[in-house]
C-alpha cells in the first residue's frame, strides 16, 4: 500500500519477479510527493516540486529503466551557480580522475574568494579521508558543527556547503546529520566522475509512472487508485487485511506498507505497536518542508528571461531555479523555484513568497530579469509541509528496517533504513529492500544470485584507497 516512489519500486520489483501484487493508492495519481497535479487556476499540469536525480542514483535510474521511461530524463554535466550581480559560475568535470575531476572547475568560480576556495578544498580533502567508515561515526553530530570544527568560513558555507546540502537533504546545515551531508559529497562529488551529473525529468513527474499499471497487471496484479486505507485487520500476531474507506476489505498473505511515518502511525492499533518495535518509534520523526514556486514571465521565444536550463542559487531563500521553457498558452516563460527546509516561510502567504522569489531571481539574473520581473503573468505556490523527514543527528537508529516482529508486515519509504538520506534514491532503495525481503520469505531462503540493490557507481581507484 502506498503509490509513492517506495511503493512503486517495491511493486514493480516484485512484478518483475513474477509476483502478483495489489498496489493501493489514496490519490488518483501515482508518485506521492514526487508527482504532478492539474492546477485549477491555470489548467496546467504542474509538478508538486521539481525533483532532481544524480548519476549516483543507481537504483532510481534502474527503476526508470524497468518502467521504460529512462529516456524521459535529460542529463546535465554542466551545473550553473548564481554569483553576485548576474555572474554565473559553471561546474563541470574535466579529464582528471576522481576525486580531482571538479577541482579546476571549482577554482574558476568568480563568486568564491581564494581563501574560501582553499577552505573548501581543505574540507573536501577531510571528507575524502573519512571514507565510508569514518562518516558512520558522525551520526550524532550536525554538519554545521563539522564545518565549524574544520574552520569553514561563512562565505564558503553560504555559497557552497549550505546550498548543496540543503537542496539535497531538505534540511539546514545546523540541523542535519553530518554523516548524511558527508555522504552527499563522498558519493555525489568525489568517488566517481559521473556521480554529480544532474538529471531533470523532461515531462511532468506523473508521466514517469504511466507504465506502472501495465507492468503490475502483466504479472497478474492490480493498481487501485482513489482507495484510502482506514485500518489494518490484525489477527493472531499478523496483518490479515486492510479496510478501505469504501467498505471493501482486502486480504493478503504479505503486506508492504510504503506510507509516510505519520500516516502509518494513525493506522496502527495498540496491539500492533506492542508487537512490533518499529511501530513504537514513529513519533520520533519530525518533518521538513519544501516550497515550490511556479512563475510565468512575459517574454518571447527568442528573448527568454533565463536561457540557462537551471541555476543553483547561492543567495537568499531559493536554492534552485529551473527553466521549464516557453509556455504557448500563457505567452511567456515558465520558471520554477524551489525553497528547501522552508521553515521560516511555510506559513507565509503565497503572494509574499512570489514577491520574494521574483526579487531573488532579479538579483541573480541581472538586467534581463529586472526588466521581466515587473511583468509577472502568473504565480503559483505549492507548499509541502511534510515533504521529508528531518534527518537530524541521532535519527539514524530510529529508521526502521524492512522486516520487524510482525513477520508479514514490511516497511518501505524514504524514512526507513536504506543507507541513504530522504531522497528519491532512498525511497527507491527502500522499495527494493522490502521487495527482496518479501521474495526471501516467499521462497523460504535467500537467493544469493539476486542482489536487493543495484550496485553503486564504482569509485575510482584513488578513492578506493580512502575507503570509498
Amino acid at each position: 500500500m502506498g503509490g509513492g516512489l517506495a511503493g512503486i519500486a517495491a511493486a514493480v520489483r516484485l512484478a518483475h519477479d513474477g509476483v502478483g501484487v495489489t498496489l493501493v493508492e489514496t490519490r488518483k495519481r501515482l508518485g506521492g510527493r514526487a508527482t504532478s497535479f492539474i492546477d485549477p487556476t491555470t489548467g496546467h499540469v504542474l509538478d508538486n516540486c521539481q525533483h532532481v536525480l544524480m548519476g549516483c542514483c543507481t537504483n532510481l535510474i534502474d527503476l526508470y529503466r524497468r518502467l521504460g521511461v529512462a529516456d524521459r530524463i535529460q542529463w546535465h554535466r554542466r551545473l550553473y551557480f548564481a554569483g553576485d550581480h548576474g555572474v554565473v559560475d559553471q561546474m563541470e568535470a574535466d579529464d582528471l580522475p576522481a576525486p580531482m575531476h571538479m577541482f579546476r572547475s571549482l577554482m574558476g568560480f568568480r563568486s568564491i574568494s581564494l581563501a574560501e576556495k582553499i577552505a573548501i578544498g581543505r574540507g573536501m580533502l577531510a571528507i575524502l579521508r573519512l571514507g565510508r567508515a569514518g562518516r558512520q561515526r558522525l551520526h550524532d553530530m550536525s554538519f554545521g558543527r563539522w564545518l565549524a570544527d574544520h574552520h569553514q568560513p561563512e562565505g564558503a558555507i553560504q555559497k557552497f556547503w549550505s546550498v548543496i546540502v540543503t537542496s539535497a537533504l531538505n534540511e539546514q546545515v545546523d540541523k542535519v546529520d553530518a554523516a548524511y551531508a558527508v555522504q552527499v559529497f563522498q558519493e555525489g562529488f568525489l568517488a566517481n566522475e559521473s556521480a554529480y551529473v544532474v538529471g531533470l525529468p523532461a515531462v511532468p513527474l506523473a508521466d514517469l509512472y504511466d507504465t506502472v499499471s501495465r507492468v503490475i497487471e502483466a504479472a497478474g496484479g492490480a493498481v487501485l487508485r482513489s482507495a484510502r486505507v482506514e485500518k489494518f485487520f490484525f489477527e493472531d500476531h499478523r496483518v490479515a487485511g486492510l479496510s478501505l474507506a469504501d467498505g471493501r476489505r482486502l486480504d493478503a498473505d504479505l503486506f508492504v506498507v510504503a506510507l509516510p511515518y505519520n500516516r502509518l502511525a494513525k493506522l496502527c492499533s495498540a496491539p500492533m505497536c506492542h508487537e512490533d518495535l518499529r511501530l513504537q518509534r514513529l513519533d520520533a520523526f519530525g518533518a521538513s518542508p519544501i516550497i515550490g514556486i511556479h512563475l510565468w514571465f512575459e517574454s518571447s521565444r527568442d528573448r527568454p528571461v533565463m536561457s540557462l536550463p537551471h541555476l543553483i542559487m547561492t543567495r537568499g531563500h531559493l536554492q534552485w531555479l529551473f527553466n521549464k521553457g516557453y509556455d504557448e498558452q500563457m505567452g511567456g516563460q515558465h520558471l520554477h523555484g524551489v525553497i528547501s527546509a522552508a521553515y521560516g516561510l511555510v506559513n507565509t502567504p503565497g503572494q509574499e513568497i512570489i514577491a520574494l522569489a521574483v526579487a531573488e531571481i532579479r538579483q541573480a539574473l541581472g538586467g534581463s530579469a529586472r526588466a521581466a520581473a515587473g511583468k509577472l503573468l502568473c504565480g503559483r505556490v505549492i507548499k509541502e509541509k511534510r515533504a521529508t523527514f528531518s534527518a537530524g543527528p541521532g535519527m539514524d537508529p530510529m529508521r526502521p528496517a524492512a522486516r520487524g516482529q510482525i513477520d508479514n508486515l514490511y516497511l518501505a519509504g524514504d524514512w526507513c533504513q536504506t543507507g541513504w538520506p530522504a531522497t528519491m534514491e532512498g525511497a527507491t532503495r527502500s522499495g527494493y529492500l522490502a521487495a527482496a525481503a518479501v521474495m526471501e520469505d516467499l521462497c523460504g531462503v535467500a537467493d544469493e544470485s539476486v542482489r536487493p540493490l543495484v550496485a553503486d557507481l564504482a569509485p575510482h581507484v584513488l578513492c578506493q584507497f580512502c575507503g570509498l
